[in-house]
C-alpha cells in the first residue's frame, strides 16, 4: 500500500515541479507582500513584462529625468531585439561603479521586474535619489530577450547564456561582456531565480520536499580568484543584506544545486567555474555575486514577494557600496598583486550536512541529511608557476579575439625574437561521454616542456600584470574546466601554439 501511495505522491510532486507551489505551502511559508510595485507586470493580471512594455517603461523615465537616466543598446538578440543597458549616476570618474543584470535566464521574471522597480525608485524615492551622486550605476534589466519573451531559460538557439561566459559563442554573451567590461564595474551582481522543486527532492521527506529559502547567495571559491574578494563579500556585503532579509521575514542560505553521481545525490555549494557569471567576473578582480531567488516554475505565485526580495538585495548592495567605496576600491587595487602560482586542479571539501527543507506532504520543515561538496572551501591538487606572459601564435586569432571580449589587452611582437619558453605536451586526452552546450568536451592532461624558440613578428602577447589576467589563466591552461581547449574553441594540436613565459623580465 505504501508503495502505491509513494507512486501517487511522486506523480503529484512531479506535477508540482512543473507548475507551482501548493496553496498551503505558499500561504504558510511564502505569503505575498502587500506593497505597491508600479511596474508593467503588476499593471496586468497575467503574464510578465514583455519587451515592448519594458522599452516603454524605460523611455517614460528617460523622458521625465533626461539628466539622471539614459540607456544605450549594447547589441542584439538572435531574433534582432536590441538589448538596453541603463545608466544612472553623475558619471563621476571617482565614483564606485556598480552593475546589475537581470533576465539572463528568460524564465526568471522576478529578476527583470525588480530591476525595473529599482530604476523607478532610484529616480522617484527620496531616500534613494542620493545614490546616483555617490555611485555610477549600470543595469541590464533583460539580458536574454528572446528567452524572456517565451519564458524559456535558454537563448533562441537552445544554449544557456550563463554557461557561455568563457566560450563566448552567443552574440548576447559577447554584447554583455563587452559592454560590462567597457563600464568596468567594481561590483557586479547577476540576479536570477532558482527552481525550488527538483526531481531529486522526491527522494527526501515523506513523499518529496521543496526548498524553503527565499534567497540564496552564490559567489566564487575558485582558487585563482583574489581571496580578498570572497572576504569582502562575506564580511562586508552579506551581513547587511541578511539583516535586511531578516527584518522582512525572508529566509536565506548559500546556493545549493543537486546532481546525481554514481546513483547518489550530491549538493554543490558555491561557484568555481568561470563558465557562469559569478566566477567569470570575480576572476576579473570584481566583487561579483549571483543572487538566486526562489521562483522558477512558480508562474505568478508569490511574485511580489520574489520581486521585492530581489529589490531589497539590490538596495542593500548599493548602500553597502556607498558606505564602503574607498575600502572596496583599495581592496580591488591590491588584488592586482598576483600570486606566484596558479591552480590547475582543485578539490571541493566534502562533508555531511543537515539542510532544512519543506516536506510537501506534511507541510513541515524537516532536516534532510545530504552530502555537501563545498566550492567555497577548495583544496589545491595541481599548481603551476604563474607566467609573466602568454605567447599565442598569430594563427590563433580566435583565441585573442575572445580574450579581448573578456577585457584583456593583447600586444604583438614587433620583430622575430628568441625566448626561453614553456610549452605543453599532452600525456592523455579523451572526449567527454555526454554533450555540454551541444559539444563534447576535450579532457586532457599535460606536462610542461622547456624550450628555446624564435617567435615570429606578429605573435600575440598576453601580459599577465593586468586586472583581468586570471581569465587568461582559466581559458588558456589546457586542463581548465572552462578553458578554450575544453570548450572546443581550439583543438588539442593547437596548444602547441600557446607558450608560457615565466622569466621575470619586462618585454
Amino acid at each position: 500500500m505504501r508503495f502505491f501511495t509513494f507512486i501517487i505522491f511522486t506523480f503529484i510532486f512531479c506535477i508540482i515541479v512543473h507548475t507551482q507551489d501548493s496553496k498551503k505551502i505558499s500561504e504558510k511559508y511564502f505569503p505575498d507582500f502587500n506593497i505597491d510595485i508600479p511596474t508593467p507586470a503588476f499593471d496586468k493580471k497575467k503574464g510578465f513584462t514583455n519587451y515592448s512594455e519594458m522599452m516603454f517603461f524605460l523611455n517614460k523615465w528617460c523622458d521625465k529625468y533626461p539628466t539622471k537616466i539614459s540607456y544605450q543598446f549594447i547589441g542584439k538578440s538572435q531574433k534582432e531585439k536590441k538589448i538596453p543597458m541603463v545608466f544612472i549616476g553623475d558619471d563621476n570618474l571617482d565614483n564606485l561603479k556598480v552593475c546589475f543584470m537581470g533576465g539572463l535566464h528568460g524564465n526568471e521574471p522576478a529578476s527583470t521586474e525588480s530591476m525595473l522597480f529599482l530604476i523607478r525608485n532610484l529616480l522617484e524615492v527620496d531616500s534613494l535619489k542620493s545614490f546616483s551622486s555617490s555611485l555610477n550605476i549600470a543595469i541590464i534589466p533583460m539580458a536574454n530577450i528572446d528567452g524572456y519573451e517565451k519564458q524559456s531559460r535558454y537563448a533562441s538557439n537552445g544554449e544557456d547564456l550563463n554557461r557561455d561566459h568563457t566560450k563566448l559563442s552567443n552574440q548576447e554573451t559577447i554584447a554583455i561582456k563587452e559592454s560590462i567590461n567597457k563600464f568596468s564595474p567594481d561590483v557586479m551582481v547577476d540576479f536570477h531565480e532558482y527552481k525550488p522543486y527538483r526531481v531529486d527532492f522526491v527522494n527526501f521527506g515523506e513523499y518529496g520536499t521543496t526548498s524553503m529559502y527565499d534567497c540564496m547567495f552564490l559567489y566564487s571559491g575558485n582558487l585563482n580568484v583574489c581571496p580578498t574578494i570572497k572576504t569582502v563579500i562575506e564580511k562586508t556585503f552579506l551581513p547587511p543584506a541578511k539583516l535586511k532579509l531578516d527584518e522582512n521575514g525572508l529566509k536565506y542560505h548559500n546556493y545549493l544545486s543537486s546532481k546525481h553521481k554514481n546513483n547518489k545525490i550530491y549538493f554543490n555549494l558555491g561557484s568555481v567555474s568561470p563558465r557562469s557569471s559569478a566566477t567569470s567576473f570575480a576572476l576579473g578582480n570584481t566583487i561579483s555575486m549571483l543572487m538566486e531567488i526562489r521562483g522558477v516554475g512558480l508562474n505568478r505565485n508569490s511574485f511580489k514577494r520574489r520581486v521585492y526580495t530581489t529589490y531589497l538585495l539590490a538596495h542593500s548592495f548599493l548602500k553597502t557600496s556607498i558606505n564602503n567605496s574607498e575600502y572596496i576600491q583599495s581592496t580591488l587595487k591590491n588584488c592586482n598583486n598576483f600570486p606566484e602560482e596558479i591552480t590547475i586542479k582543485y578539490k571541493r571539501e566534502k562533508s555531511n550536512y543537515k539542510l532544512n527543507m519543506i516536506d510537501v506532504y506534511n507541510n513541515d520543515i524537516i532536516d534532510v541529511d545530504i552530502v555537501l561538496n563545498n566550492g567555497l572551501k577548495c583544496e589545491n591538487q595541481t599548481t603551476r608557476k604563474r607566467p609573466f606572459y602568454y605567447f599565442i601564435d598569430k594563427d590563433l586569432s580566435i583565441v585573442t579575439d575572445k580574450l579581448k571580449i573578456l577585457g584583456l589587452t593583447i600586444d604583438t611582437l614587433k620583430f622575430d625574437e628568441l625566448f626561453e619558453l614553456e610549452s605543453y605536451k599532452i600525456i592523455s586526452q579523451k572526449k567527454s561521454s555526454v554533450k555540454f552546450q551541444g559539444f563534447y568536451e576535450n579532457i586532457v592532461s599535460t606536462t610542461i616542456v622547456k624550450e628555446q624558440k624564435v617567435l615570429k613578428k606578429g605573435t600575440f602577447v598576453v601580459p599577465m600584470d593586468q586586472r583581468k589576467s586570471n581569465l587568461a589563466v582559466e581559458t588558456l591552461e589546457p586542463e581548465m574546466l572552462s578553458g578554450f581547449l575544453r570548450f572546443n574553441v581550439i583543438e588539442p594540436n593547437d596548444i602547441q601554439k600557446i607558450y608560457r613565459y615565466t622569466l621575470n623580465k619586462k618585454l
